[in-house]
């Protein structure tokens, strides 16, 4: 299988490829030139499988024969390892409609860790088979760079370089990044937002330099992550389809879109998917955009749910391009429309498609607190900030949808011990993970949002190229 840009002008490539690419080099990001489907038989054999295996196997479908070179299998099965729970995501009943799965049990309590510990592992195979090294280039509003950060940690043929937006990611997802003691991986607090670390990101990945240090991403631009997430929402349809015959929906807190799609990617493989609810707090550039059809930039805003204070959703742009019938040209018009006057506008034709299979909402601070109330007091839950948006649009909507609802519990509640307290009145039991965190040492570097104080910064660490 080939992947080709979104926006239509530069060479197809192969998932092996993918491994070391995040954008094309028109400024795309990669898509499937089609998407696999799983039969009846075939999910009903997934469904009897362990994780890592189902994971293995969608995986497959995407790599062709290409799948040995890559050994998703191994890397999978060894990232794996390194979780409190490896059997997968635990999925738990709590009524007649409502499930959770808790995405929190890997090395760095958040969802990301389901994609980016074994992506990382590939990736070092990667350089290993073909005696390269790179620079893997990360944009996180918070959990990403952690996962980031601990995945390639100590790795002998890549350097990690994490992007933070200052003060607006929490203590413990700042010291995860910023403790690590690892010589190969740099954090650099950037004078922004999300949005100014993203955008960094891009523009290093499509400079002159870059084939000389050798950039490669893992944010959600990088198509081979979103696959990995993918499994998950097979893993977790087929289950609960298997006991209650129905269609199930996610409830997923999303900022930047990629989350999310990898559910859209699943039901387009054939897992027994409704719709998908994206949720979002007082940045709500996708609820806005689900309910008139407009994309539209607005000022990011510091919430209680730091890992959504996105502005520019850009895996959007996926989504936009199957809007559009796969016409690159027209999805790099609409995307130019964007950077230059911060908004464009779908058809309502492409607008009806969309709700077809999303619906999305916003909560508010307040209803995430009051939400986090109602959890703990209805099944003795304690959530963080960003899974209470889904419960709270869970809620919201039951009555309107068929089957059961899975809330997609993005990140561990530790996490954010802040809106805990302020929630319920009392601090989160810390995990035995993040137990000395606070005593250890910080290392990070602090700059404007320029490509060249990020450079600098890069240069005077792992030296020039």
């Amino acid at each position: 299988m080939l992947y080709s840009s979104t926006r239509g002008n530069a060479p197809a490539r192969s998932l092996r490829e993918l491994l070391s690419r995040g954008t094309a080099e028109d400024g795309g990001l990669y898509v499937p030139e089609a998407w696999p489907e799983l039969t009846s038989s075939e999910l009903a054999t997934l469904s009897g499988r362990a994780y890592d295996q189902i994971a293995s196997d969608v995986l497959a479908l995407f790599g062709g024969a290409e799948w040995q070179q890559c050994d998703f299998t191994t890397g999978i099965r060894k990232a794996l390892a390194g979780f409190e729970r490896n059997d997968g995501p635990p999925l738990s009943r709590l009524d007649d409609q409502m499930w959770s799965m808790e995405l929190f049990h890997g090395p760095t309590l958040a969802f990301k860790d389901y994609a980016l510990a074994p992506l990382a592992e590939a990736i070092d195979r990667e350089l290993t088979i073909t005696d390269k090294r790179a620079t893997v280039l990360c944009a996180t509003s918070g959990d990403t760079g952690a996962a980031t950060a601990n995945a390639f940690a100590g790795r002998s043929r890549a350097n990690a370089v994490i992007l933070f937006p200052e003060g607006r990611v929490s203590d413990v997802q700042r010291k995860q990044m910023t403790c690590l003691g690892a010589a190969n991986v740099q954090a650099i607090s950037v004078r922004g937002d999300f949005d100014d670390c993203q955008c960094l990101v891009k523009n290093l990945y499509q400079s002159e330099a870059a084939k000389e240090y050798s950039y490669t991403a893992v944010n959600s631009i990088n198509l081979a992550r979103i696959l990995l997430q993918a499994s998950y929402y097979i893993y977790a349809s087929v289950k609960i389809h298997n006991d209650c015959g129905q269609p199930v929906n996610f409830a997923v807190p999303s900022g930047n879109f990629g989350n999310v799609f990898a559910g859209y990617i699943a039901k387009q493989m054939g897992a027994p998917i409704g719709k998908l609810i994206v949720t979002s707090n007082e940045n709500d550039v996708l609820p806005r955009l689900f309910e008139t059809g407009m994309m539209s930039k607005a000022e990011t805003i510091p919430t209680i749910s730091p890992s959504m204070d996105i502005q520019v959703s850009s895996n959007f742009e996926r989504m936009l391009w199957i809007l559009k019938g796969r016409d690159g040209n027209a999805t790099r018009d609409m995307q130019k429309q964007l950077a230059e006057k911060s908004i464009y506008e779908l058809s309502q034709s492409q607008h009806s498609r969309l709700t077809k299979d999303f619906d999305a909402m916003k909560c508010g601070k307040d209803d995430a607190l009051n939400t986090m109330r109602q959890i703990h007091k209805q099944f003795g839950k304690i959530i963080c900030p960003h899974s209470a948006t889904g419960y709270f649009a869970a809620d919201q909507l039951r009555a309107t949808l068929n089957g059961p609802i899975v809330v997609a519990e993005t990140a561990h509640p530790a996490k954010f011990p802040t809106a805990v307290e302020e929630a319920l009145g009392t601090l989160p039991e810390t995990p035995v993970r993040l137990e000395d965190l606070f005593a250890r040492e910080e290392e990070f570097t602090t700059v404007d949002p320029t490509v060249e104080a990020v450079l600098s910064v890069i240069d005077g660490i792992f030296g020039t190229p």
